[in-house]
């Protein structure tokens, strides 16, 4: 259940299975891509764009998507724990 990004929706993400299905199962019309004009998370549209599965395939991550879509209520150091927690499950994908 891990998204393009590396979230691990049923561990890391608060929405998944009260208000989300899951990034990859809604093909990224996730509810918040709304505050940011999109029908889409930018991340999975950028992924799926380059034909990626993952974020991991494009060895730019975490990239100038990720710090745009930046959780506003998260602190710097929430956001690096959450950048480090994601590409640690990118990394853990590739190995399997």
């Amino acid at each position: 259940m891990l998204s393009v990004c590396g979230v691990n929706c049923s561990t890391d993400c608060r929405a998944y299975s009260v208000e989300c299905a899951g990034c990859n199962e809604l093909q990224g019309k996730v509810a918040w891509a709304v505050y940011y004009g999109r029908e889409r998370c930018p991340i999975y549209d950028c992924a799926k764009e380059k034909g990626l599965s993952s974020c991991s395939d494009c060895g730019q991550a975490p990239c100038k998507v990720w710090y745009d879509t930046r959780n506003p209520d998260a602190s710097d150091a929430e956001f690096e724990a959450d950048i480090a927690s994601r590409l640690k499950n990118l990394n853990k994908r590739e190995k399997e």
